[in-house]
Parts: C-alpha cells; structure tokens; sequence
C-alpha cells in the first residue's frame, strides 16, 4: 500500500530575526533524518514541501543524506497557519519584536511562558475571536480545510509502490491527527506541542481511505539532538 510520511521540519530559529529557516541543529536534524530513510523500503518516493523555507531546507538536507535529486513538489495546502498574525491579534506586545525579546528576556522561563501566550492565541483562533486587532487571514476551519484537501489529494494520486514524503509544519501534522483520529480542537495543541522536530508520521492508503499508523517516529534522533520548537 502507499504511504505517506509526513515530516515535520527540523528546528527552526527561534528568538531570531527569521524564524522560518533551519537553526544549525535543525540542518543537522535533518541530514540525520536522511541516513536513517536509508533504512526504509520507500519504493518510488515522491518529495512534497510546503512553500516555508524550513520545509525546503529540511528537504534538501534529508533528501541529500538519502541520495535523491533535491527535487520537490510544492503544495502551499501542507504550510502552517500564521503564527505571526495569531500572536499579534491576541498579544500586541508581540507585533513588536524587539518589545518582545526585551520582555522574554526578563522571564524565568521564557520559552514556557511564550508557549502559554501562543497556545492562547491558538485557543482564541479556533473560536474566531481576534478582538479588536482585526482578523484572521485564515481562519481554523479554513486552515483544516486547505490541508485535509491536500493530504486526500495526495493519497488519492499515490499508486502501489509509491510513497510521498511530505515535509511540512507542526499544526498541518496536528490537524491530520487529530482528524483521522476524530478528536476535539484541543488537539491541534496537544499534539502541536509534544511533535518534535523531524519526526515521522506515516500513514496508509488503501482506496482511498487513510488509516494513521504511526506518530512522532523520532528515533533516528539521538536524546541531545529531540528538540520541540
């Protein structure tokens, strides 16, 4: 049956100027995530990215360490929802960046307090309430829409002896989960929180119909190099 791995990007750059490409943990990351699908029975491998550069970058570097032409199909239905703008419309501080990092910096824990200020945005997004600030570009439901769309579409193409790896974001791989496993909306943050970095989710397709058979596959990561964000 074909398969599909979705491949959630290495670590990106957090705290810097752009977050949307790999750290040098993240390159590494993904070159280790390449010589590990060595070992896999892929058949006919089919690369997917989404259009953010830290999905490409992860492409490159896997597909390299796997000896495949750094050749991919792009589909903008596998890209994240915009952190950026959900932040902002829930958080004013955060349309400021230097703001921003001055008052992290004075948190004991500030990736942990970043983390409960997005998930609150996440929360207020899913139940379309952007306040004051304006409104979403994207909503939730569209966002699931877009990337169900494109994940069904893609088993619907893949052929026996086929498999796609797809390279994408977080939330995409949160909303599949969640859908093939028919859970509430709290899983998008659930499972947006706990995937790490090039984990592999894999799932199958039979006629059509997608059975989810594995998630945040990371051991191809030694425990120094798991990383979240």
């Amino acid at each position: 049956m074909p398969v599909i791995y979705l491949i959630r990007h290495g670590q990106a750059s957090f705290g810097k100027e752009d977050y949307d490409q790999l750290s040098d943990a993240g390159w590494e990351q993904s070159r280790i995530l390449g010589r590990d699908l060595q070992g896999q029975d892929l058949g006919v491998a089919r690369p997917i990215c989404g259009t953010m550069r830290r999905h490409k970058e992860t492409a490159e570097a896997a597909l390299g360490e796997l000896g495949l032409p750094k050749e991919w199909h792009t589909d903008t239905g596998f890209n994240e929802y915009n952190h950026t703008e959900l932040l902002a419309l829930d958080w004013p501080l955060a349309n400021d960046r230097a703001e921003l990092t001055q008052w992290l910096a004075q948190q004991e824990q500030p990736r942990k307090v970043f983390q409960a200020r997005f998930e609150q945005a996440l929360r207020r997004w899913q139940r379309n309430e952007p306040g004051d600030h304006g409104a979403y570009t994207e909503t939730w439901p569209a966002f699931r829409e877009r990337v169900l769309a494109s994940t069904y579409s893609l088993g619907n193409s893949l052929a026996s002896g086929e498999s796609a790896l797809v390279f994408t974001s977080g939330g995409a791989i949160s909303v599949i989960i969640q859908h093939l496993l028919g859970m509430n909306d709290e899983a998008l943050i659930t499972w947006n929180r706990t995937l790490i970095n090039t984990s592999v989710t894999r799932i199958l397709v039979n006629a059509g119909k997608l059975r989810l058979v594995s998630v945040n596959e990371h051991l191809h990561l030694p425990s120094e190099q798991v990383t979240y964000r």
